[in-house]
């Protein structure tokens, strides 16, 4: 009985887990923003989902495996965000709920593999499937043949950037390499076998599924290759041509041609390290003279990144507490600082410092950080380890290699869809393939489920409360981007016992704002501005300010978004237009003429304008 149950239920967690892993494809263009919402409540749903079946396998089973380092290290950054969870409350805090979802995850796609041992390897098929049909979404896209949700026009596939889109590809494209080479070589065996005649029958059906299996690792491996430059990212490129090497180098043994070859010769051995290290450099050298600016900006991001973890280095400032760290440590270095004028020049307000190690340091101090460097190291080193007896963990550790360069240059756990591949490549790098040893009592996996479900519920059932409200959000940003600022606001109203988006409130106040209802603006734009700071809520807020006739405290908000980001022409425009307005000619001359001098990063129409109004203004008050 228990067989055939087990019989039944393997297939049905199957389904659970793929919907799960689908979360990466979901689009709800009713949503406010149909590219990211939908993937949160998608993710909801389907976490729910297999909890229960995580809850079901263990029920059913006698034994689960033990306890590993990997397993450890996951309990202790659970832990960690639990505890910061309990330290901050903000309407940010769904960045931290989010984030101890996922790692939950991870503990269902392990008792998941656990007890069906065969979805390991059809897990990585159908993540190649899902790059191919992002390839497909991208050149639908590119021709087209399907409606844009972005502005800009560029390639995301179902994801929000293109950012996240090109790194999705990179990171799947070992897995694809490593099965079209594996396949291949094993159709060319088994082609042989069938010419000889043995065991027809059974060759003839394998080889049929490996054909298969094939065309789909052969053409998601050419379509991530195609579209990846049209992306535009070269970090992508370089992810994926790195990754691609690694998992070239161990399935054609090329460790051996380089040691029969080329080490055996000490002149070969010294021109070969001298070409390596020449074409490396004359690389690093290109790529920097190419993304000089962009370069440059992320070396400031984690320079003012660096200063934030100072402040609180053990416990860090918390998760989804980074931005507002972040804005007050740069509005000090330049207000209190030295800065270079190219930092001038190149400052911005990031969401998150492009650099995973770094936002994990910050979010969560020393501890954190050396949790999951502990995490990517015991990974790593399991797959290595298995590697000779489990060749197909190949394909998974040069994925995971894969998405720790781009963790080093990007931030791609700031994806609900790439935190998800994340745990899955982790649960994947780290599955027990192997009976286990011993058996414990039953009561054990049931109540860690039970445990499992009862936090992703009590984080997950509010949510689903929200979800109407998000759409009526979608239906008075139609009004706000029309600027029909009454009706917004009246819509947006009722909203605010249920939403907790940031930008849900900034949109709120603004509208209020142009309203005439200066005072409640300033309040909800104030309490925004606590946990996102951002130079155009202080600008709303001072213009508020100004409407009032509380000039000093106008000029502080304007001054504060020119030191947030001192390259940015509007802050000083307001403060040009509010000293006219208080009378004060000097002041105002040496703000329009400091407005002449700066630089952004790019002159768009709107500071070209600005600047032709402030030659106007000092021509007419000189």
């Amino acid at each position: 009985m228990a067989r055939e149950i087990r019989d039944i239920a393997y297939p049905i967690a199957f389904i659970g887990f793929i919907l799960l892993v689908m979360t990466i494809l979901v689009i709800d263009p009713d949503r406010m923003n149909g590219l990211t919402l939908a993937k949160y409540f998608w993710f909801y749903s389907t976490l729910l989902l297999t909890g229960v079946i995580t809850f079901g396998l263990a029920f059913y089973s006698m034994s689960v495996a033990s306890i590993d380092i990997t397993k450890s290290i996951m309990i202790g950054i659970l832990t960690v965000v639990i505890i910061d969870i309990s330290r901050y409350s903000n309407m940010e805090m769904m960045n931290a709920k989010i984030f101890l979802l996922v790692i939950i995850s991870f503990f269902f796609f392990d008792i998941f593999f656990h007890h069906y041992k065969k979805a390991t390897k059809v897990f990585q098929f159908v993540l190649i499937a899902f790059a191919l049909l992002e390839v497909i979404w991208g050149y639908c896209q590119l021709y087209a043949y399907i409606p844009d949700m972005q502005k800009d026009f560029t390639l995301t596939g179902s994801l929000p950037h293109t950012n996240s889109y090109a790194m999705f590809l990179a990171i799947t494209l070992p897995i694809a390499l490593y099965w079209t080479i594996t396949l291949f070589q094993k159709l060319k065996y088994g082609y042989s076998r069938l010419l000889t005649g043995t065991d027809e029958e059974h060759v003839r059906l394998e080889i049929v599924d490996d054909i298969l299996l094939f065309l789909l690792s052969a053409l998601g491996l050419i379509g991530i290759l195609s579209i990846l430059p049209l992306t535009g990212i070269p970090s992508a490129w370089f992810i994926a041509g790195c990754s691609g090497l690694f998992v070239l180098y161990f399935k054609l043994d090329l460790h051996t041609f380089i040691k029969t070859s080329i080490l055996r010769s000490h002149k070969r051995t010294t021109i070969s390290g001298i070409t390596l290290l020449l074409v490396i450099g004359l690389l690093t050298t290109g790529f920097y003279r190419l993304r000089k600016d962009e370069i440059n900006k992320h070396l400031l991001t984690w320079k003012i990144s660096l200063q934030v973890l100072k402040e609180k280095p053990i416990t860090g400032v918390g998760i989804g507490n980074f931005r507002k760290a972040f804005g007050d440590a740069q509005t000090t270095y330049f207000e209190q600082g030295e800065p270079t004028e190219q930092e001038v020049a190149l400052a911005g307000n990031p969401n998150c410092p492009e650099n995973d190690f770094i936002q994990l340091a910050t979010g969560t101090g020393i501890i954190g950080i050396l949790l999951f460097i502990g995490l990517i190291v015991s990974v790593l080193f399991s797959g290595f380890r298995n590697m000779d007896k489990h060749p197909e963990k190949l394909a998974i550790t040069g994925a995971l290699i894969a998405f720790i360069l781009a963790g080093f240059i990007n931030s791609p756990i700031q994806s609900l869809s790439l935190s998800i591949l994340l745990v899955l490549l982790i649960a994947l790098g780290t599955s027990d393939i192997q009976p286990a040893r011993k058996r414990i009592p039953k009561v054990i996996p049931i109540m860690t489920s039970l445990l499992l479900i009862g936090i992703t519920t009590t984080i997950v059932y509010p949510q689903f409360t929200m979800f109407k409200a998000y759409k009526q959000w979608a239906h008075g940003r139609l009004y706000y981007k029309m600027k029909i600022y009454a009706t917004a606001a009246k819509i947006y109203t009722p909203l605010t016992n249920t939403l907790r988006h940031p930008y849900f409130f900034m949109e709120y106040g603004y509208a209020l704002s142009q309203t005439g209802q200066h005072e409640e603006s300033i309040a909800i734009l104030q309490r925004v501005a606590q946990i996102l700071p951002d130079p155009q809520i202080y600008n709303r807020i001072g213009k508020s300010y100004q409407a009032l006739g509380e000039y000093q405290l106008a000029e502080q908000y304007f001054q504060k978004a020119h030191h947030m980001v001192p390259n940015l022409v509007y802050p000083n425009f307001l403060l040009a237009q509010l000293y006219l307005e208080m009378g004060l000619r000097d002041k105002t001359l040496e703000c329009a003429r400091q407005i002449l001098t700066l630089k952004p990063k790019k002159e768009s129409e709107e500071t070209l304008y600005i600047k032709a109004q402030m030659e106007q203004l000092i021509q007419r008050l000189d």
